[in-house]
């Protein structure tokens, strides 16, 4: 009986996306930000410099205004939940990957100022999930392809945003690392798909 209400007790427990929690470690920050003098900026990525080596996984957690971060929380908050309806483990996985990478490739091609925000994350899930239906060919990354242009299509003008402000660097970076991604991974289930014991 006490095992019954323990089951029924752990099923009854509300489990949060994870993407709720990385969102608010996102406003937590904006919020130090906001009631400290100055702010963080200097924490963001400074190509080809060691500092903005450094700075590569605290860069997507700062933010330049309230309007920024609300223009990234709402895509990441959409992408994140499809992601893992895909597969739970795998938005932390992919989330700390696309950082790195997206990171990397800021370091290596941005202007020589802070590049902060969620953005590049933002495109990388984005350019994932569209990047494994094309070399998946499954029916359910295929409808999370579809669901996710129908939704989020409008990210793709992001490339096209040359203003002095936006981190053009940032956004190709992270769209090249959420492709990357996409076929290494399909690549690896493929060939372990591949991989027959007797």
């Amino acid at each position: 009986m006490s095992q019954d209400v323990t089951s029924m007790a752990g099923r009854s427990k509300l489990k949060f996306p994870d993407v709720i929690y990385l969102l608010g470690i996102m406003w937590a920050v904006h919020a130090v930000q906001w009631l400290m003098p100055g702010n963080l900026h200097q924490y963001g990525i400074l190509p080809r410099t060691f500092s903005g080596l450094l700075h590569i996984p605290l860069a997507p957690l700062i933010h330049g205004s309230l309007l920024h971060i609300i223009a990234n929380s709402l895509p990441l908050l959409g992408l994140g939940f499809l992601i893992q309806l895909k597969q739970r483990a795998l938005f932390w996985e992919l989330t700390v990957i696309t950082i790195v990478l997206a990171g990397l490739g800021t370091w290596l091609i941005g202007s020589q100022a802070h590049h902060i925000g969620a953005s590049g994350l933002v495109l990388g899930l984005w350019a994932f999930i569209l990047a494994d239906a094309y070399f998946r060919r499954s029916i359910k990354a295929i409808s999370m392809a579809v669901i996710t242009l129908v939704l989020y299509g409008g990210l793709v003008f992001t490339v096209f945003d040359l203003r002095p402000n936006i981190s053009w660097a940032g956004h190709m970076s992270g769209i090249a690392a959420g492709i990357l991604i996409a076929w290494f991974n399909a690549r690896g289930e493929s060939l372990s798909s591949k991989d027959t014991r007797p």
